[in-house]
């Protein structure tokens, strides 16, 4: 009896204050959160002065539109952006919001209500630096508004408006993260509208404009956002609140592990044995998973440019976004080897196997991309034969020349990488150095250089040739391009396994 009484009143005392109290004790007594903390100072003054300069912003917006479009209502013109705000907002908050989900399984086995756990979740999500931009920015152009022009509530309810609708991205990033299916399922929302909106002509983001300009001169459609936002909150709820057993994920008997068989593989000896080790890292890994993921975004990367007429005479930027097309796993996976491997690369390391066949099969799986994204390419050649062009060009210099680049810039990269952990901007300070940055810039900036140089004195067929030569060149002296990879492993074998068991 007392003991339930006890249970009782310890599940109605937990709170999000509560829930504060231990975020800041796990953090305090975090294994090196001395450094932890110095470069929670420099993101806090980081945040301060991009907090700072929105404020300025949002108060010469006002000035900025009447100088613009003196004509227009400085609303509307605002409006015609928002779109591409919250979208732009969206993307960065996958990759960058940590959502404060991490301290939960503690609490599970603990006498304290999923919904008051569930409760905290959500509301510590509010706290969120990307929920502070829009009012931080609006707010300003708001008081400035209205001391400048004979306006009603209704700006203020147009405020109130786009707030939910930034609450509803905040909630929103909850199940792109933790849903797979909602992740495809927008992207392939948001490819279909980029074909409606550029290839077809619909437009779908003068819709959305409209629609602010309709919250903003009827102030009672400011319903919608609202009702909008308490449905994201109610979805948002169930969702997370069936998220939390201990056992998820082992509740359904899988028959078959993923990426257990890969047989063909067999065939070519103990390459295919690495080969098949890094098929199963990027099946079963969380981190090597969103990768791989990014490295496939940046096939998309070309729309950017090739559809702009801005930069179809900046043959510099088309190259630029030729390397990216076709080379995006190789910018991304490919950068973090052997990182990739930093969990068990000392029980590599002492196995009688060949070092030079463990680098090929980081090599041809890096090769093997830049082909796949050469095809899922071809689509681009209804933007005419310049851009597919460019496109085979430097996939030709990322297949023979780029590959080995960044190989060649993975003996240098002794940071270890957490596979099963997301990759998350200002928290996850794992796997960056600056001879990683610095080894990324041949990668970009030698084949522009090496196109560029023909390019001014005799043309753009010269320069798409220098490329493709560079790349036959790098695959004709593949052999001797390896072996001084293999010796520059060999002679940081030691250092970089040292890195790899510091924790």
């Amino acid at each position: 009896m007392i003991n339930q009484l006890l249970k009782n009143k310890f599940m109605a005392s937990y709170s999000v204050i509560d829930s504060i109290k231990l975020s800041k004790k796990k953090f305090f007594r975090a294994p090196q959160w001395e450094l932890k903390l110095a470069i929670r100072i420099l993101i806090g003054f980081v945040v301060l002065y991009f907090l700072a300069a929105f404020l300025f912003l949002g108060v010469g917006i006002y000035f900025i539109a009447q100088k613009s479009a003196p004509e227009q209502n400085p609303v509307f013109l605002i409006n015609q952006f928002l779109i591409y705000y919250f979208g732009i907002d969206l993307l960065i908050r996958y990759f960058v919001q940590n959502l404060p989900i991490t301290d939960i399984k503690p609490l599970l086995i603990q006498p304290i209500s999923k919904n008051k756990i569930v409760q905290g979740v959500m509301l510590r999500s509010l706290g969120s630096f990307f929920n502070w931009i829009p009012l931080v920015i609006l707010l300003p152009f708001c008081i400035v508004y209205t001391s400048n022009e004979t306006t009603t509530y209704t700006l203020w309810i147009w405020l109130l408006g786009v707030l939910f609708f930034a609450g509803i991205n905040n909630f929103l990033v909850f199940f792109i993260n933790k849903s797979r299916v909602v992740a495809v399922g927008l992207f392939l929302l948001l490819l279909l509208g980029s074909f409606f909106q550029n290839v077809l002509g619909v437009p779908l983001l003068s819709f959305f404009e409209k629609g602010y300009d309709f919250l903003f001169l009827n102030p009672e459609a400011v319903v919608v956002p609202f009702l909008l936002f308490i449905l994201t909150i109610g979805v948002q709820y169930f969702f997370l609140k069936k998220q939390l057993y201990l056992d998820k994920g082992f509740s359904g008997k899988k028959e078959r592990i993923v990426g257990s068989g890969l047989t063909v593989f067999d065939r070519v000896g103990s390459l295919g044995v690495f080969i098949k080790n890094d098929i199963r890292l990027i099946l079963r890994n969380v981190r090597a998973r969103q990768v791989v993921f990014m490295g496939f975004l940046f096939l998309f990367y070309g729309i950017i440019f090739f559809t702009q007429e801005v930069y179809m005479e900046s043959y510099v930027m088309l190259i630029f976004a030729g390397i990216f097309t076709t080379g995006g796993f190789m910018l991304t996976f490919g950068q973090l080897v052997p990182a990739w491997d930093s969990e068990y690369f000392s029980f590599l390391m002492c196995q009688n196997i060949s070092y030079r066949n463990y680098l090929k099969s980081k090599l041809y799986l890096m090769m093997f991309s830049v082909v796949l994204s050469l095809i899922l390419s071809l689509p681009y050649l209804y933007l005419g034969i310049k851009i597919m062009t460019i496109i085979l060009a430097t996939a030709i210099f990322n297949f023979g020349m780029g590959s080995f680049i960044t190989l060649y810039s993975g003996a240098f990269n002794a940071t270890p990488v957490k596979l099963n952990v997301k990759a998350k901007a200002f928290e996850n300070t794992q796997n960056f150095s600056f001879s990683q940055l610095l080894f990324t810039l041949p990668k970009i900036v030698l084949p522009v250089l090496v196109f560029y140089v023909p390019f001014q004195f005799f043309g753009f067929t010269a320069g798409i040739i220098g490329l493709c030569l560079t790349g036959l060149l790098g695959l004709l002296f593949n052999g001797f391009l390896l072996s001084i990879i293999e010796k520059t492993y060999q002679k940081r074998k030691h250092q970089t396994l040292s890195s790899f068991q510091k924790t």
